[in-house]
C-alpha cells in the first residue's frame, strides 16, 4: 500500500496555486492509494457548494485537479476541525483512489467546539484493499507541552476506537519531535503504535520540518513530527521524505512523508 501524509498549510503559502498543482501532479503520477491531508482550509465567508464544504476548500480544488490527470479516480473525505487563523474552517482530509467502506470523523480530545484550537478532529477511513478492511486515520494532534489536553488520553481515543482486528494506520502531523523529544516520541509508540520509519527497509533521515513553524516558533533545528504508525507489525518496504526540495520541491512549511506498506 503506498501511502503519503503532508501538512498542507492550505492557502497560508506563497504561489499556492502552483504547489497545489505539483502537489496533484505527484499524487497522480504516484498512485498513492491513500494520502492523509492536515490543515486543509477554506475560507469561513466563502461560498458553500455542499453542506461542509466551500468553493475554495483546498481538498476539494486539489482532487479536482488531480482526477484530470489520473487515470483512477481518487475521493475526497474532509471534516472541520476548528476555526484558524481567525478566518478558516481548518479541516483533515483524505484522498484515496480505494473503495471506502466506512468513513468516521471524530474529536479524540476533549474540546469538541470549533471555536477552540485545542478540538481536533480525526478523519477515519476504512479501505478495502488486497482482499482486507484496513481502518486509516488521518491526525493532527495537540502539542506536547499543551496544558488542556493529554496529549496521550487523545491518541488513545483514535487507538481504541474500534475493537475488531484490522490493520489501523494512524497518519499526519502528531506534533511530536522525535529528536529533540525522545521521552514523548516513546509515550507515543508505548500506546501500541509502531513507526514505519523505524521498520523501514529504505529509508532517509525523515525530517519533516526544517525550520521554525507555527507552534514551534523557538524551535528552528530539524524535526521529525510527521508519521505513519501502525497497530500492527507489517513489512515496511520504504520511507521518505518528499516535498523538500530535493525530493521535489517544497510545497507546505512541512515536508511530506511517502511509506510503502506490505499488507
Amino acid at each position: 500500500m503506498k501511502l503519503l501524509t503532508l501538512n498542507v498549510h492550505a492557502w497560508l503559502e506563497d504561489n499556492q496555486v502552483e504547489k497545489i498543482d505539483l502537489l496533484a501532479r505527484t499524487i497522480a503520477e504516484k498512485q498513492y492509494d491513500v494520502v492523509a491531508l492536515q490543515e486543509v482550509n477554506q475560507l469561513m465567508t466563502a461560498r458553500p457548494v455542499t453542506k461542509d464544504l466551500k468553493e475554495d476548500n483546498y481538498g476539494l480544488l486539489l482532487v479536482e485537479k488531480i482526477n484530470q490527470l489520473s487515470m483512477e479516480k481518487y475521493s475526497l473525505f474532509w471534516s472541520n476541525s476548528h476555526i484558524g487563523y481567525d478566518k478558516y474552517d481548518e479541516g483533515i482530509a483524505f484522498l484515496t483512489k480505494l473503495p471506502v467502506y466506512d468513513v468516521d470523523p471524530f474529536y479524540c480530545t476533549e474540546h469538541q467546539t470549533v471555536q477552540s484550537i485545542f478540538s481536533r478532529k480525526i478523519v477515519g477511513i476504512t479501505v478495502a484493499y488486497q482482499g482486507q478492511l484496513v481502518d486509516c486515520y488521518s491526525c493532527h494532534m495537540n502539542l506536547p507541552d499543551c496544558q488542556e489536553e493529554d496529549p496521550i488520553d487523545n491518541l488513545r481515543a483514535i487507538v481504541e476506537r474500534s475493537t475488531h482486528s484490522h490493520l489501523k494506520i494512524l497518519m499526519g502531523d502528531f506534533n511530536t519531535d522525535a529528536i529533540s523529544a525522545p521521552a514523548d516520541y516513546e509515550a507515543i509508540k508505548a500506546t501500541g503504535l509502531l513507526d514505519t520509519y523505524e521498520l523501514a527497509q529504505e529509508k532517509d533521515a525523515g525530517i519533516t520540518v526544517s525550520k521554525a513553524i507555527d507552534g514551534w516558533s523557538g524551535h528552528g533545528a530539524e524535526k521529525r513530527i510527521d508519521y505513519i504508525f501502525l497497530n500492527q507489525e507489517r513489512e515496511v518496504l520504504s520511507s521518505r521524505i518528499i516535498f523538500n526540495g530535493e525530493n521535489e520541491a517544497v510545497v507546505s512549511d512541512h515536508f511530506g512523508l511517502e511509506v510503502h506498506v506490505k499488507c
